[in-house]
C-alpha cells in the first residue's frame, strides 16, 4: 500500500506533511507487531532504513527519500537475508521449522539455497526500485514498487514452493520411510 499512498499523498500534500503522517504509520506498524518482532527480523532495520528514507523526503521536500523508501526495505530484507546465511539457522530455515521442527540435514541446505535466492531477488528487486526511484515518473515507480515487484515476489514464492514440494516427493521415493525430508 506504500506506493499507493505515497502516490496519493504527493498529489494532494506537501511532502513535508506526508512525511510526517508516513513515518507515523511506520512507527505504529513496529508498535503494533511488536511482540512477533521474532519472527519478523527484518521489521527493525527495513523500518528504520524506510523512516530514514521518508526523513530525505521531509527535510529536503522532494520526493526522492519516498521513492527510496522501498529500496531501503530491499536492502534490509537482504541484509536479514545474508546474515543468517552465514549465522544460521537462516530465515528460511526459521519458518520451515514453524512447521516441521525435525529437518533433516539436506532440508536445511534446501533452505539454505532458498536463503540465497531470495537474496539475489532482493538484490535484483532492489535495483529495478532504485532505477525507478531515480530515472522514472512517479506513475511508473508507483506501478513497479506497487504492483509489479509484488507479482514477482509472489511468483517466486509459488515457484519454490512448488520445487520444495517435488524435492520433498523425491526425497521420500529415495530414502527410507523413517528419514523422510522434513522441511
Amino acid at each position: 500500500m506504500y506506493p499507493f499512498a505515497v502516490y496519493i499523498g504527493l498529489n494532494n500534500l506537501s511532502p513535508k506533511y506526508l512525511a510526517v503522517i508516513l513515518i507515523a504509520f511506520v512507527v505504529i506498524r513496529v508498535l503494533l507487531v511488536r511482540s512477533n518482532l521474532k519472527k519478523l527480523p527484518w521489521l527493525v532495520p527495513a523500518s528504520l532504513l524506510g523512516i530514514s528514507a521518508i526523513a530525505i523526503s521531509a527535510f529536503t521536500n522532494n520526493s526522492i527519500g519516498f521513492k527510496l523508501y522501498p529500496l531501503a526495505i530491499n536492502f534490509a530484507m537482504l541484509m536479514v537475508f545474508s546474515y543468517s546465511y552465514f549465522r544460521p539457522p537462516t530465515v528460511i530455515e526459521t519458518f520451515a521449522r514453524m512447521s516441521e521442527k525435525d529437518m533433516s540435514p539436506k532440508a536445511i541446505k534446501y533452505t539454505e539455497k532458498v536463503t540465497l535466492i531470495w537474496c539475489l531477488f532482493f538484490i535484483c528487486n532492489g535495483l529495478a526500485s532504485l532505477y525507478t526511484a531515480l530515472f522514472t515518473s512517479l506513475d511508473i515507480w508507483m506501478i513497479y514498487n506497487g504492483f509489479v515487484s509484488y507479482i514477482l515476489m509472489g511468483t517466486l514464492m509459488i515457484t519454490e514452493y512448488i520445487v520444495r514440494l517435488r524435492v520433498k516427493k523425491k526425497h521420500r521415493s529415495q530414502a527410507p520411510m523413517s528419514s523422510t525430508f522434513n522441511e
